[in-house]
């Protein structure tokens, strides 16, 4: 069945694909569509597929904007601010946005994977009550895991193909909640623990810094980390309940930390769009997010934790 487009809100689609042909049998139309309905075409791939669509594209490629999405969205936690900006300078500007976005790109790690699902549950929480716009996402099925390209049917209210789009059956909506609320993957053995109280933010912060350090960790890494640190062991002070936990851990290919309090986040977007002037809070975790290799946050009535993975 065939699913009519809807104009008046955001229509999410994955979009699964096999090879570099099919690839392009899907986007090429996609995007002249938009250019020809003199919409605002916005691409966010990583660098091979930018290069590849943007020479079929031909004299076509200068109408459209093309985003890297190893850079914007190498931490999958700052994608949502990325599109929520885009979609705001052109719908202020009086055009319709129709976008492109590889978010579970081949060579993703499993963490970085799972993050991306959870961010694709929470675009159609972020958009859904408009404006209207499409974005569709691709998968590769060749690559990818099957756990990923099937997953995305089940984030996804749509789903399509070069040469069919319908409707999702695994799609449910308000799945975000319980993606938000799902437990992260158990540390290894090797895990240094402690809690902290309200005058122990320095110490906290001191001994992120001086761990990350011992790791052999480059020292503009190490600042990165330290500040992070002071921001999420403020937060866990500030709406955890007054205290918190610091655990610390390697893993065979990076550093995490990980803060967790008993406080309860009930809005799953935190972090995610850039703080507006007037806004009161969430302006650490944003910092966080921006300047962290991957943020993972997770809150439900058990508390509320936030890793921090710094690759090597």
């Amino acid at each position: 069945m065939t699913a009519a487009l809807r104009t008046d809100r955001f229509e999410h689609e994955a979009l699964l694909y096999r090879g570099d042909d099919d690839f392009l049998a899907a986007l090429l139309p996609f995007v002249r569509e938009g250019l020809a309905a003199e919409e605002a075409v916005v691409v966010a791939e990583p660098g091979p597929r930018l290069g590849l669509l943007r020479d079929a594209l031909g004299g076509d490629a200068d109408a459209v904007e093309f985003l890297d999405m190893a850079d914007i969205g190498a931490n999958p936690a700052r994608i949502i601010g990325v599109w929520a900006a885009v979609l705001e300078r052109h719908t202020t500007a009086g055009r319709r946005l129709r976008g492109v976005g590889e978010p579970a790109y081949v060579g993703r790690r499993p963490a970085e994977l799972a993050e991306c699902r959870l961010h694709e549950l929470l675009l159609n929480h972020a958009f859904d009550a408009g404006p209207g716009w499409r974005l569709v996402c691709p998968y590769d099925e060749e690559h990818l895991p099957r756990a990923v390209t099937q997953g995305a049917l089940r984030t996804h209210p749509l789903r399509s193909t070069s040469g069919a789009r319908r409707s999702s059956a695994g799609y449910a909506a308000g799945g975000h909640m319980a993606g938000f609320a799902e437990g992260l993957p158990a540390p290894g053995d090797a895990v240094l623990r402690g809690r902290f109280g309200p005058a122990d933010v320095p110490a906290t912060r001191r001994t992120v810094a001086q761990w990350a350090r011992s790791c052999g960790m480059p020292e503009d890494r190490v600042d990165v980390l330290e500040l992070a640190a002071s921001e999420l062991a403020t937060n866990s002070i500030r709406h955890g309940g007054g205290a918190g936990t610091v655990a610390m851990w390697l893993d065979s290919s990076a550093a995490v930390v990980e803060f967790s309090d008993a406080g309860v986040l009930t809005d799953p977007l935190s972090g995610r769009r850039t703080p507006t002037a007037e806004q009161e809070g969430g302006r650490g975790l944003y910092l966080v997010n921006q300047l962290c290799d991957l943020v993972q946050l997770r809150s439900s009535e058990r508390g509320t934790t936030v890793r921090v993975t710094t690759w090597f």
